[in-house]
């Protein structure tokens, strides 16, 4: 047969896509633990190219029933229609002469909707069964190993370099040793809770495999096996497929020096990449989201993923180590079905789904336990009780520490959200008379072709984070409101200190209570204050002196501000266009801004109000517009900058520099000691980071940076909540498809 015509470790060593789940030595192995094996091979001729096409397919029987299988391939250049036509076929007549109902295949094509449409249009469509991990660290092996190194973690190359300094010895395994390797894999999977393969198995997938294709490595300490990883290197990639360790000697760093030996081993093999294998696939749906948004790298270490707050089992604990390696994550298109005989694939997805079922059933048991141990047990009920007045809802914030107020919790926000598609609640919770904390709750259905709500709680709750019952007992309360109200979920994004003491609990307590760090951060996760207390000579001497200079001159160059009114408002509106569009960011139509300024003007007039707002204008003698703006917002001893707005006319005489100036005294002189800069980079040491340079301007006015938690959101459903960012995911690539 032309299967045969062309050495097929050959035709997969020399494919793009080649993998050693595609070798003639994998299904050697798969073939005496139970599967079968076929191969197809496309010659050049029938390739439409000179590139061969082709696919290892593994058979197996359950209950009666065959499944044909493709790790990881088929390898075929998914563009070229004529070729993946008759490759898919070839595929199919086997799966068929094998008795299969189905035909599965896990292609190594990253998850976007062009491949996605691609294997559609081959009669494919997505799996409910994915085995091989979607997603993953991939580290990029093209720089020198001094450059590799850099790219870590400073803790990561700092415990490999330690694991050298107290003697930790990295060498490849000899057959003899692998009952240690036996040993470490069923001490790990004990640990961790996995099950792992035999010990025949092992050691056939060393004598089949390591030759040609890979290393078992070794790690140990005084001549005692502390840890063992195998890899295997297929063309550009190198893949880690297994790995233990003992709970022995950990401070010694084993895991750090064996990734980083078998890095190297890659590199020496000619390798580009080495795929540390599997991740939880929720960090791989978040980085497909940030591909949509033309981020076409997603740096393991710079996700936005708060690693600290991820829960310690599972994949989650994987991930966190995998990430200081300085990889980027990728993530596939996962599994995908061509059905055979369709009545038997219909029982399939039904066992599937009734599989889900049971394991979803199970989860929530685990949940509601690991909930009552998060729980503070008590006979005095709590009370969820609302707020329907703007007077009462103004007098329950006095009552709450300060420091959580925020002027998105303020009733005046509420009002302007109402307006715009959403519905606004206020909420108190007490206990025994007790007032535990308030939070506003706005809620929307975001689609009217889908019966699906959301909720938020801007900026909140409002309470005292230093108080563990009370942060318990109020995210119980609200969880119980989005269960009440039908929502898909509930996002919060408290400003709370994300390296404080009381950060530190809540993002224990929120992962205990299956919140999960969001990947829709709606405001900026951290922000920068200056300290307004200060009279005017020493605040200003804080400043660096290039801003001193620059607001002098200003004031030189007859650059004058003032307090505009709610006639200016179109004219900043104008402003704010000319911003976004040269600075390359997306606002709203006039209608809502317009909105939300009046509102705070109108607050600020009226007497001993906590919440109100100005608008600043940078006007010039010889311009009939002003050349600059900005709007505040004031909420108890806080003022926001909120919006700024700036025009390329009369930039060198520095309006913003006086204008920020104006904005801190005037917050002062409303009694405010808090000036909020309204957003800083979301990774204060990446200095790729979009707000670097706007950081740096706000920096220059003794701002300090505030690295809070970020938003989190918890579902009633986390199928559900996975279903609908990722949607949203699609959307938004769709949409700025067409944009292009």
């Amino acid at each position: 047969m032309t299967e045969q015509v062309v050495d097929w470790n050959e035709f997969v060593s020399s494919h793009p896509a080649g993998h050693i789940l595609q070798t003639k030595d994998w299904a050697t192995l798969k073939c005496r633990f139970g599967w079968q094996a076929r191969r197809v091979l496309l010659p050049a001729s029938e390739a439409d190219g000179a590139a061969r096409a082709g696919a290892l397919i593994l058979f197996r029987r359950s209950m009666g029933q065959v499944l044909a299988y493709v790790p990881r391939g088929p390898l075929v250049d998914w563009s070229n229609a004529t070729q993946t036509e008759a490759v898919v076929a070839r595929m199919c007549a086997h799966a068929r002469q094998e008795g299969a109902f189905a035909l599965k295949i896990e292609p190594d094509l990253l998850d976007t909707a062009a491949n996605r449409q691609l294997l559609r249009a081959a009669g494919f469509h997505p799996s409910p069964q994915t085995i091989q991990p979607r997603s993953t660290v991939v580290v990029d092996l093209q720089p020198d190993v001094d450059t590799i190194l850099a790219q870590m973690k400073s803790k990561w190359r700092y415990n490999i370099r330690l694991a050298a300094r107290k003697g930790v010895c990295v060498r490849e395994l000899e057959i003899h040793e692998l009952p240690q390797f036996q040993q470490l894999m069923e001490e790990t999977g004990t640990r961790d809770g996995f099950s792992v393969h035999s010990a025949a198995y092992y050691r056939d997938a060393y004598e089949l495999l390591a030759s040609r294709w890979g290393a078992f490595l070794l790690a140990s300490y005084e001549d005692e096996p502390l840890a063992s990883i195998a890899v295997f290197a297929v063309g550009s990639t190198a893949c880690y497929l297994w790995g233990a360790s003992n709970s022995r000697h950990r401070n010694l760093m084993p895991n750090h020096a064996l990734q980083w030996e078998a890095m190297r081993w890659a590199k020496q093999r000619g390798c580009t990449r080495y795929d540390l294998w599997g991740i939880p696939d929720e960090i791989g749906a978040i980085a497909t989201g940030l591909w949509a948004e033309g981020r076409r790298v997603v740096s393991a270490e710079k996700a936005p993923v708060d690693v600290n707050a991820l829960p310690a089992g599972d994949l989650w604990g994987v991930f966190r180590f995998k990430q200081g390696f300085g990889g980027a994550v990728e993530r596939t298109v996962g599994a995908w079905d061509l059905p055979l005989r369709r009545p038997v694939y219909g029982l399939y997805r039904g066992a599937l789904v009734a599989k889900e079922q049971a394991a979803n059933s199970k989860h929530r048991v685990k949940r509601k336990e690991e909930q009552a141990k998060t729980s503070f047990p008590s006979s005095i009920e709590v009370n969820l009780e609302p707020v329907v007045t703007a007077a009462a809802w103004e007098e329950l914030s006095t009552q709450l520490p300060p420091e959580s107020s925020h002027v998105l919790q303020s009733w005046a926000w509420g009002a302007v959200k109402a307006g715009s598609g959403w519905r606004a609640e206020r909420w108190r919770v007490q206990r025994a008379g007790r007032l535990l904390g308030a939070f506003q709750w706005l809620w929307r259905q975001p689609t009217a072709a889908l019966p699906l709500r959301v909720a938020y709680v801007p900026k909140g709750p409002l309470l005292d984070w230093s108080d563990d019952e009370a942060t318990a007992l109020v995210l119980a309360q609200i969880e119980e409101l989005c269960r009440r109200r039908g929502c898909l979920q509930v996002k919060i994004d408290p400003d709370v200190g994300e390296e404080s003491a009381e950060g530190k609990r809540l993002k224990q307590l929120l992962a205990q209570r299956n919140w999960r760090f969001s990947p829709e951060q709606i405001q900026f996760k951290n922000t920068g204050f200056t300290d307004i207390t200060q009279p005017d000579e020493q605040l200003l001497a804080s400043f660096k002196s290039k801003w001193r200079y620059n607001i002098r001159l200003a004031e030189r160059r007859e650059i004058t501000i003032r307090c505009g009114s709610a006639a200016d408002l179109p004219a900043f509106y104008r402003l704010y266009q000319e911003t976004s569009a040269r600075d390359g960011f997306l606002i709203r139509p006039f209608a809502y801004y317009d909105a939300l300024w009046r509102m705070f003007l109108e607050t600020q007039v009226v007497e001993d109000s906590r919440t109100g707002g100005a608008l600043l204008l940078a006007e010039h003698p010889q311009e009939l517009q002003p050349v600059a703006g900005l709007f505040l917002l004031r909420h108890g001893r806080q003022t926001i900058y909120f919006n700024g707005a700036s025009s390329a006319r009369r930039r060198r005489d520095m309006p913003n520099y006086l204008l920020q100036w104006r904005a801190l005294q005037w917050a002062r002189s409303q009694g405010c000691t808090v000036y909020d800069w309204w957003g800083a980079p979301s990774n204060p040491d990446d200095p790729s980071d979009p707000l670097q340079g706007v950081w740096r301007f706000k920096e220059g006015f003794a701002a300090r940076m505030a690295v809070h938690t970020g938003a989190w959101d918890w579902s009633p459903s986390p199928l559900l909540w996975h279903g609908y960012h990722w949607g949203k995911s699609q959307l938004l690539e769709l949409m700025r498809g067409r944009g292009r």
